[in-house]
């Protein structure tokens, strides 16, 4: 096992990110962008911690197991992880959501997230598909073709992001199923993460202040210290 003694690592240098989004689409690289999967869908096991937002506090989440995405949904980013399509076989029986929040069309600053833009957080995969959303991205890149966009989008970065759950779980470490929230302004996002709740983001997405719940095939495994 990996220990990984910061919250996230570097990736894979000279990628050529168009960062000003957040979404972190590598138009062009000199380097394939790393994928963090021992084999897809089937992510490095490294040992570390991230934070999160739970109830309107902050709390610590500690990862012992690397990413698992369900190869029964289609996926093009080595990773084997997608966006826009919810998973088929769950790795347990039981696990509870997390629910991150992407920036679109604005960049926070960079260390300020959970997991920062252009960095890997541990356990997490390098890369996924999101060519399931082009149709909702395309406007964010109006300097690439639609070609140069479809290839982009099956096999980015993942963007970085903050994390909200609903549960400590009882402390006990377990399966997190990922869900997406994309978050278009900068006002927006920073009163989101005032309120450090899901119940408050769940709001917003209800008032259309955020893009939908989107579903992915990702799972995360960690307990809440």
């Amino acid at each position: 096992m990996k220990k990984i003694t910061h919250r996230a690592r570097f990736a894979a240098a000279g990628l050529a990110a168009l960062a000003a989004t957040g979404v972190g689409v590598a138009a062009a690289a000199t380097a394939p962008v790393a994928s963090n999967a021992m084999h897809k869908g089937v992510g490095v096991n490294e040992y570390g911690m991230t934070q999160a937002y739970l109830n309107g506090r902050t709390v610590s989440f500690t990862y012992t197991q690397g990413f698992y995405c369900d190869r029964h949904v289609a996926s093009a980013a080595t990773s084997g992880c997608e966006v826009g399509a919810p998973f088929k076989v769950a790795p347990a029986k039981s696990f509870d959501p997390l629910y991150i929040t992407v920036p679109l069309g604005f960049t926070p600053p960079t260390m300020s997230m959970d997991c920062p833009t252009g960095l890997v957080c541990v356990d997490h995969p390098g890369t996924i598909d999101l060519s399931r959303l082009e149709s909702a991205l395309k406007g964010l890149y109006p300097q690439l073709s639609a070609s140069q966009l479809t290839a982009a989008l099956k096999n980015t970065a993942v963007p970085g992001h903050e994390h909200f759950i609903t549960t400590a779980n009882m402390r006990q470490p377990e399966w997190w199923d990922v869900d997406v929230v994309g978050v278009t302004s900068l006002k927006e996002w920073n009163t989101i993460n005032a309120h450090k709740s899901f119940k408050f983001l769940n709001q917003q997405v209800q008032k259309k202040m955020t893009t939908g719940i989107i579903p992915t095939n990702l799972f995360l495994y960690f307990g809440v210290n």
